[in-house]
């Protein structure tokens, strides 16, 4: 059974992603001025209409009062908040996404810059296909980070404070129904939502990740599975498999989604009728005005559009922290091989090597004590059998792995002394499985001297 994933280890996973880069950070703290202004004409719009209709509705019961009422001071403002709510939301949606795009960006590079130190041996022990997930899909789920929680986190508390303010300045006795909004979108739906998704939104990443190795080694494996039905059979039938688990998974995600979204709905529309009764049941003295008493209540109905998005975000938090998490553990392994920054420059093509010990484990020695001596200029085949050395030498020749013991000289420079650039300009290996293109080895080799000859 999966484990849910607790708060503690979903900060942890998160907390390296809150910043952005410098582009970025523009994008989007640009995006979040512009979501306040989208919530602040939402909320205006609702509450300035409803009180305009009302008071026109009130006034129109006299012709005395028909006469004096002011019909286009609200107007204005009704076509204010219209216009800002459009233009804002327009304008949110570009920046933010902008801003959103070159976060992911900025971590591509980030990521593929902490991969292109590590070994090959490395990276060999992690299928090709989970390394592309976490390159992509999983970076991609990082974008719920900003857009959905951070950003319309800090607008509804921006907002919502706002309206605090509102019902402190008309109504200070019902100022506990705001502050109840505030609390259920800062506290009560994240951790309700964290609580929903704890334990479904991380298996949804694990079995996306799993469902796109498992299509990878269908596709990679095509020529093998075509020689064997049975092996065939048993690897498709674990892609459905994986498949279905995860249709399934998002199935439930998106009924939590929904019921948390319903909930937020109800419980909105209860606080409004709370709202409207306490208002309506206040003494004469202290009884606000009928255009204010529709404006409050449509108001908190307004809180809705605040709430209801970040109910599928929360859901969603902890699939984005998992996600954080395998990034995480890619970019933190510490590089088996690390190249100096000041080195010496080798003087011809000499290879020398001294009391050799190498061992990929314990039990399997490859070299030991063993000494080879190259002359610039001199041409070495080395032969054995498989398993005798011949590859591990060529990757000790160029450092995908150290040996433990012993010394290797290029040029009279010590291996290890050497920065990455001056080592690849001195040693090159092409391995027998390398091509650039599906042609024939002249072919390729002809891609660096076109007008090479056979010989």
């Amino acid at each position: 059974m999966n484990r849910p994933m607790s708060l503690k280890a979903g900060w942890e996973a998160l907390a390296p992603f809150f910043r952005t880069s410098s582009q970025a950070g523009r994008w989007l703290a640009i995006g979040g001025f512009l979501a306040v202004l989208t919530l602040v004409g939402s909320l205006g719009l609702l509450g300035l209409s409803g009180a305009f209709l009302t008071g026109a509705a009130i006034a129109g019961l006299a012709p005395a009062t028909a006469a004096v009422f002011n019909f286009f001071m609200p107007g204005a403002g009704v076509r204010f908040f219209a216009v800002m709510r459009t233009v804002s939301r327009w304008g949110d949606r570009v920046t933010t996404h902008e801003g959103v795009f070159r976060w992911l960006a900025s971590l591509r590079v980030w990521l593929y810059g902490r991969l292109s130190k590590l070994s090959p041996s490395q990276l060999a022990g992690r299928h090709s296909g989970d390394l592309l997930n976490r390159l992509m899909r999983d970076i991609d789920a990082l974008d719920n980070l900003h857009p959905r929680v951070l950003m319309p986190l800090a607008a509804a508390a921006v907002v919502l404070s706002a309206l605090v303010g509102v019902f402190v300045l008309v109504a200070p006795r019902l100022a506990w129904l705001p502050l109840l909004v505030l609390a259920a979108a800062l506290v009560i739906l994240p951790l309700t939502g964290w609580w929903l998704g704890s334990r479904l939104l991380p298996s949804l990443i694990r079995q996306r990740a799993a469902l796109r190795a498992n299509l990878l080694d269908d596709i990679e494996g095509l020529e093998d599975w075509s020689l064997h039905a049975p092996a065939w059979a048993q690897q498709r039938e674990r892609t459905l498999a994986t498949s279905d688990a995860w249709l399934r998974t998002q199935r439930h995600s998106a009924r939590r989604a929904a019921a948390l979204r319903a909930a937020v709905t109800l419980g909105i529309g209860l606080l409004a009728w709370v709202a409207l009764g306490l208002l309506a049941s206040e003494s004469a003295d202290t009884r606000v005005s009928g255009p204010w008493i529709t404006a409050l209540v449509l108001l908190l109905l307004g809180c809705a559009e605040a709430l209801t998005p970040l109910a599928g975000a929360c859901i969603d938090l902890p699939g984005t922290a998992a996600a954080a998490q395998r990034v995480r553990q890619l970019a933190d392994q510490t590089p088996a091989v690390r190249f100096a920054s000041q080195w010496p420059q080798p003087v011809g093509g000499s290879i020398r090597i001294h009391d050799l010990r190498f061992e990929w484990d314990p039990h399997t020695p490859v070299f030991h004590d063993w000494h080879l001596d190259i002359r610039h200029g001199e041409h070495v085949l080395l032969t054995g059998e498989s398993g005798g050395g011949k590859s591990t030498l060529i990757q000790l020749l160029t450092r995908s792995a150290d040996p433990q013991s012993g010394s290797i000289e290029v040029g009279g420079a010590e291996l290890q002394t050497l920065d990455e650039a001056t080592l690849r300009q001195h040693i090159t290996c092409a391995t027998q499985f390398t091509w650039a293109k599906t042609a024939t080895l002249a072919d390729n080799l002809r891609l660096a001297r076109p007008d090479a000859t056979d010989e």
